[in-house]
């Protein structure tokens, strides 16, 4: 069993942040995620692709720690973090922002934003807000508007700026771009790609495939819990069994 989480050493970039090992992971009683194995770079954004089913989400929930371990290893910053709890995961830098609308909706940007720093110490919370607020200057203007009236591309950014007060170096996002228009979708892009500017380390899952290998620096291929290919993300996207099967490419 671990001990409570320690403060870890930061990577240098492009030394691992993160590493599982023939990590299982699902929700019953069989594993969704099997004999899992890769490494994620510090400093880098990496999609995940494949089919629904894939085991795409579980995978970032399981790094996370909300769903069922059932064996193999995670270790971030080299340290091993697969028997701790979430909230111990987010104390060590680990941010996870899952798919779908998970603000208030009901609450102004304000008040999401005050609930977004409720685990931090009372006197950090008023300077992590102010520092999501100069990352993302739109959300400045739309302090007093309800979360639910922003568009959704604007509610995604509300989202991720939740996760970031709370500091994390490495950011988990699940589907970020879902539902969005084409507009709204590179404006989510962009933000991503900010985000390793700022020295984060961010692992996305994207059903737009093309366009998050596009702002990526390595890509991993999921198919039935199982790693099918992992390399750089324009190997992944010139590879013709990737582009028939995930990017509109017709065979050769």
């Amino acid at each position: 069993m671990n001990g409570p989480a320690r403060a870890a050493s930061p990577a240098r970039s492009g030394e691992a942040i993160l590493q599982t090992e023939r990590l299982s992971a699902g929700y019953n009683e069989e594993p969704i995620v099997v004999d899992f194995s890769v490494s994620i770079p510090s400093g880098s954004i990496t999609t995940i692709i494949g089919p629904n089913g894939a085991g795409k989400s579980t995978l970032l929930r399981a790094i996370y720690g909300l769903n069922k371990y059932f064996g193999g290893s995670i270790r971030y910053l080299g340290q091993p973090i697969e028997r701790l709890a979430p909230r111990d995961r987010l104390k060590l830098g680990i941010g996870f922002v899952p798919q779908g609308r998970c603000n208030f909706p009901l609450m102004t940007v304000r008040e999401n934003l005050e609930l977004g720093a409720y685990t931090l110490p009372r006197g950090e919370a008023g300077g992590a807000a102010e520092r999501v607020l100069a990352m993302f200057p739109m959300l400045s203007a739309k302090l007093g508007v309800l979360a639910g009236n922003l568009s959704g591309g604007e509610q995604q950014i509300l989202e991720t700026a939740m996760v970031l007060e709370a500091a994390p170096r490495l950011l988990l996002l699940d589907e970020p771009s879902l539902g969005l228009s084409p507009a709204m979708q590179d404006q989510v892009f962009e933000t991503i790609s900010d985000l390793r500017g700022r020295g984060l380390t961010v692992l996305v899952i994207e059903q737009n495939a093309h366009g998050a290998l596009e702002i990526s620096d390595y890509g991993i291929v999921m198919e039935l819990g199982r790693l099918f290919m992992t390399g750089p993300a324009k190997e992944i996207i010139d590879d013709p069994r990737i582009r028939t099967a995930y990017l509109g490419a017709a065979p050769a």
